[in-house]
């Protein structure tokens, strides 16, 4: 497989995921018009929580069906994969009905809302069920490079869950305004409820596609080859949990647990702000997974062939260019990306979405990284990782956020994935040495902060001091110059890689 197949891949996965994060994206201003900011705090905390219960839900073992489809037969490994998860889903199910009245009534289950709204708890639980069955079936279309219908399945159920949304918080809300008082009173006390209930039923569609292609698996459950998934997935637990302390633990826990004051109202609005703004960083977090959709099936066939640590280097320096890019799309332009926030109270937060982006350019270059201990077996040595950067996100919420609030919280976000992914380098170099493009790497990545600072010093001293995010003309013309400033030097320096590259190749061989 070559780089053209790999972004042939990426632009259908791609497509079909920034599609869907897209169209939620819109929802968001929905949201942040409809409700208060402690009610979208409370549902930020839910759907920071729901990534770790969907990771023991799975248990790594996705990553373990590509990386054993290799080695075994490929029917035998679907078919035990998928009869692992049905059973286990069911199972994990039962214990969170049993267990309800404790988790509604905790702190955590009050600060979400949930104790006041206990059937909220239930979309909850069909929620994370229907996404957990549908994990094999999603890799079995990208192991088997059917792009188009996970396109079509991933859309129909992003699709489905906005027509939901709209026709809860949108139309039933204006029919009954008008006399139709036979539907549902959606109030701002219940809006919570019916977003949940129109995820659920989105991923019960998706799930009810799926059905056609997991009756033909053969129903064949190899004692063997599960444990040998088994030994391999496991570690990817405390690998996947780790990495989500780093990811929405922020949200979940360290904002709720060391912002000071005990009064849950004004945490909850704090936690709103700050989830609000971290949607803005969402952007450069949409192509990241796109990549990793493609890459990681591409990744595996590709170590079969001959020198890929080769491929590998190549596809991190471009994966690093665009990355630079698209941080500098977002951070430069924060003063037309604010009307996605719609409501004032929510400006003071922005300042936090630089440093965020700059923070998941580190993970999306850790994902990248991540390739060498998935190929030599060695995902204990991944799970050590995400759990030592885990410990150092622990103990930087708990010094920052008292002293600095939520800004606090996102700088110590950027400080743990670039010491993840510095690890994650150090010993990857060690273990799988990859050539990787050092020097040009770093310098793209330097200069894009060091591009974005000098405009913001700029627009701060000179071009609207009053107000940073205003937008003015003058401040979008100087970001402008700055940004194809920056696109001028990459394609300057990359003319020879970029002009190899499908499509966009003929177009950059003639600068």
């Amino acid at each position: 497989m070559s780089i053209k197949s790999l972004a042939g891949q990426t632009i259908y996965y791609g497509f079909s995921n920034i599609a869907s994060k897209l169209l939620n994206y819109f929802l968001t201003p929905l949201y942040l018009e409809l409700m208060t900011q402690a009610s979208y705090g409370e549902m930020s905390t839910v759907y920071a929580y729901i990534p770790f219960l969907n990771i023991i839900l799975t248990y790594g073992m996705e990553t373990a069906f590509f990386r054993f489809a290799k080695k075994e037969n490929s029917q035998t490994v679907l078919s035990t994969s998928t009869i692992s998860l049905l059973f286990s889903t069911i199972s994990f199910t039962i214990l969170l009905f049993f267990f309800r009245g404790p988790i509604i009534h905790s702190y955590i289950g009050k600060l979400s809302g949930l104790d006041t709204h206990p059937v909220f708890f239930t979309y909850l639980v069909l929620i994370m069920a229907f996404d957990a069955l549908t994990a094999i079936p999603y890799a079995q279309l990208r192991l088997e490079n059917r792009p188009v219908r996970y396109a079509v399945i991933r859309l129909t159920n992003i699709l489905t869950t906005i027509g939901f949304n709209i026709l809860f918080l949108v139309i039933i809300p204006k029919m009954y305004a008008a006399g139709h008082t036979w539907l549902p009173d959606v109030r701002p006390g219940n809006q919570i409820g019916y977003i949940y209930l129109s995820n659920a039923l989105g991923s019960g569609i998706a799930l009810l596609l799926f059905l056609p292609q997991m009756m033909r698996i053969r129903w064949q459950f190899d004692t063997a080859v599960w444990r040998q998934m088994l030994d391999y997935s496991i570690p990817l637990i405390f690998f996947g949990m780790a990495g989500m302390v780093n990811e929405t633990f922020d949200r979940a826990w360290f904002l709720p647990e060391f912002l000071p004051g005990n009064n849950m109202t004004d945490k909850k609005e704090l936690i709103g702000i700050y989830a609000a703004n971290y949607k803005l960083a969402i952007l450069i977090t949409m192509f990241i997974q796109a990549f990793k959709l493609g890459a990681e099936p591409f990744f595996f066939k590709q170590a079969e062939g001959k020198d890929p640590q080769k491929m590998y280097a190549r596809i991190m320096k471009l994966f690093v260019v665009l990355l630079c890019m698209m941080f500098l799309f977002v951070s430069l332009y924060l003063n037309v990306w604010k009307t996605f926030l719609r409501r004032p109270e929510y400006y003071p937060g922005m300042k936090i979405v630089p440093v965020l982006l700059l923070a998941n350019m580190f993970l999306g270059i850790y994902y990248n990284l991540t390739i060498w201990f998935k190929l030599t077996d060695r995902t204990k040595t991944g799970a050590m990782i995400t759990i030592v950067t885990a410990v150092l996100a622990f103990l930087l919420n708990w010094w920052w956020i008292p002293v600095m609030g939520y800004f606090g919280a996102a700088l110590a976000t950027m400080v743990c994935y670039f010491a993840q992914m510095t690890i994650c380098y150090i010993l990857g170099q060690k273990y799988y040495p990859v050539p990787y493009h050092l020097p040009r790497i770093l310098t793209y990545m330097i200069t894009a902060v060091l591009t974005f600072y000098l405009y913001d010093m700029l627009n701060r001293t000179l071009l609207s001091p009053g107000d940073i995010y205003a937008l003015k003309p003058l401040s979008l013309f100087v970001a402008t110059v700055f940004f194809i400033g920056y696109i001028w030097f990459l394609l300057k320096m990359e003319k020879k890689e970029f002009s190899r590259l499908p499509f966009i190749g003929k177009f950059v061989s003639r600068i």
